[in-house]
């Protein structure tokens, strides 16, 4: 077997219960305790794996502060066989496109490496753009959410299983490649403090700005994306908890359900506005939406959110897709020009015909969704252009003909504005965010072009299937929610409960990582966001993190053993009751 050499990259960031934002909208890094980002802790234990089994070497790095050494000494306790810090104040204020120039910089300096493994993302960013912006700068393959990973080094290739938004992949890949890990992939690299604490500081080699030569620029003046203003969402929930015997809270709270016309369907929100009509010309700035194969929701999303832009800049709407799309249908959801990709069914083949398609057509802004699929690709096209990109914006405007993208800070409240200085503004949409527009027929035809893609041959898909359809929980009516007070024993009944009122369930990171949920299903800031009628909370906290992603729901009605559960201040209405004896009489009432 032919020794391999293993980089993993590892990020420190700070521990779950202590993101705090600074007025300036940054995370707090200072006073405050930090560890590995817990992606990164499985890039670390697999790379220290594949090294030691093929009798090679593993290298753990990471980019940060002086104080980032401790998560290279855990690295080092762990079985690394060498670790490096890059640091340094010429990296201070790095948005993903520098922090990426620097690593590609890092693992030119001290390659070459057969195998990349970096996290899936960071806990304090989630944007996931950094491990497919660094294949890019280094022109190398790369997978996401790799789950399973079987390396053939004689064959310079690698058998994998990859996590998609709704199913799976297996894929073949060609070594060298960077690779994403799942947090299912392995058990991660984590030490005592006592261990790591052992290893002398010493034993972390420093790299500085210097060492990389002629590589950047990075820190701000490399970053082409920059934070501006802040705000605080206001949720305005009733937060009415009901007290008294429990058949009581559910006649009151079925009462008040009616009262707010939950189940009268001539009350159903419309999708969006119709504005089609409003646009009056033909020509302007180009808006161009990514729309990911199969997905026609998230097309329609993101091409409702870019008609309102196109309004306010008078510009006009170019559908990129590989599909071969009914023109019409994609006309009616504001398309005024289809660009079809042929060949483009691999991420990096995709991304590279539409990169030359934007050098010609210049584009002002391109919107992509925020699923595995358009990060790999919004975020190649983003470093090969050299230009600004938001990961998992929760909302688009225009101030002054510029893109402002809005981001939840970690969960927090307050929404953060992200800028971009280049001339082509990117942002990747969490699905489920915006509501699409209704278009009214009788406009005129879209224009429909093809572009071609070259076959790079580094990746072959050889299947793929779906656990669950993204879409049913988009489009739901009624979602039952439910979190750690579900017991798994239990989760039949709540199955039950849900078909009875022909809802669709979600859970909590927790239930999904007990695998009794898809991670499809899984609603927060590390899944995904949903706008029902009425949301159904059953046995979890209520914590922010899970509740941002419900933020758009018409109606939160929550059920929780404990007065004082977060969850009560973020419902409309509330049963304080063990959910196993409320469920049973809800339904009752309500079928």
């Amino acid at each position: 077997m032919v020794a391999m050499r293993v980089l993993a990259l590892a990020k420190q960031v700070p521990t779950l219960d202590s993101f705090i934002l600074a007025d300036d909208g940054r995370m707090l890094r200072v006073g405050i305790p930090l560890e590995m980002s817990a992606y990164c802790r499985r890039a670390v234990a697999k790379a220290v794996e594949i090294a030691r089994a093929s009798n090679g070497r593993s290298m753990v790095a990471s980019l940060g502060p002086p104080q980032a050494e401790a998560i290279l000494r855990e690295s080092l306790a762990w079985g690394a066989d060498e670790v490096v810090l890059l640091s340094g104040q010429e990296f201070a204020g790095s948005d993903t496109l520098a922090t990426a120039r620097a690593l590609a910089a890092l693992v030119e300096l001290e390659g070459p490496f057969d195998l990349i493994l970096v996290g899936r993302s960071s806990l304090d960013a989630e944007t996931g753009q950094v491990g497919p912006e660094l294949a890019e700068l280094l022109d190398l393959p790369f997978a996401s959410a790799v789950r399973h990973l079987e390396i053939d080094p004689e064959m310079r290739s690698a058998r994998i299983q990859c996590e998609s938004d709704d199913g799976s992949r297996i894929m073949k890949v060609s070594l060298p490649a960077v690779m994403a890990v799942a947090e299912r992939l392995c058990a991660p690299a984590k030490v005592s403090s006592e261990l790591w604490q052992e290893i002398p500081s010493s034993s972390v080699r420093r790299v500085s700005a210097a060492d990389l030569g002629h590589f950047g620029p990075w820190g701000a003046v490399g970053s082409p994306t920059s934070l501006g203003e802040s705000k605080y969402l206001e949720t305005k929930r009733n937060a009415l908890c009901f007290d008294g015997p429990l058949q009581d809270q559910v006649e009151a709270a079925i009462y008040a359900l009616n009262l707010r016309g939950v189940f009268d369907r001539s009350t159903v929100v419309s999708d969006g506005p119709v504005i089609w009509n409003e646009k009056t010309w033909d020509s302007g700035p180009t808006i161009s939406v990514l729309c990911e194969p199969d997905r026609p929701q998230f097309s329609q999303e993101l091409l409702g959110s870019a008609l309102a832009l196109s309004v306010a800049i008078k510009g006009r709407i170019a559908a990129i897709s590989a599909q071969t799309e009914d023109l019409e249908e994609m006309r009616s959801w504001g398309a005024d020009e289809v660009v079809r990709v042929e060949g483009g069914i691999v991420e990096e083949d995709f991304a590279a015909a539409v990169t030359e398609w934007a050098r010609f057509q210049e584009p002002v802004v391109m919107l992509a969704p925020a699923s595995y699929w358009g990060r790999e690709v919004a975020s190649r096209i983003a470093a090969s252009l050299g230009v600004g990109l938001t990961g998992d914006a929760i909302d688009l405007e225009i101030d002054s003909g510029r893109l402002i993208a809005w981001k939840s800070a970690c969960g927090d409240s307050r929404h953060v504005a992200i800028l971009s200085d280049s001339s082509l503004q990117m942002a990747t949409v969490r699905p489920g965010v915006c509501r699409s527009a209704k278009v009214r027929p009788g406009a005129k035809k879209a224009v429909y072009r093809t572009v071609v893609a070259k076959n790079k041959g580094r990746i072959q898909i050889e299947a793929a299937w779906r656990d669950d359809d993204w879409e049913l929980l988009a489009k739901a009516d009624v979602v039952v929610g439910f979190g750690a007070g579900v017991k798994e024993e239990d989760y039949g009944q709540i199955h039950e409960f849900a078909a009875v009122l022909g809802a669709e369930l979600a859970g909590t990171r927790k239930v999904t990582d007990l695998g009794l949920l898809p991670k499809s299903r899984q609603i927060g800031i590390t899944g995904r966001s949903i706008s029902p009628r009425l949301y159904i909370a059953v046995g979890l906290s209520g914590k922010l993190n899970h509740m941002v992603g419900v933020r758009g729901a018409d109606t939160i009605l929550a059920i929780n053993t404990n007065r004082d559960a977060p969850v009560f201040g973020s419902c409309d209405l509330g049963i304080v009751g063990d959910w196993r004896d409320a469920v049973p009489l809800l339904a009752k009432r309500l079928c």
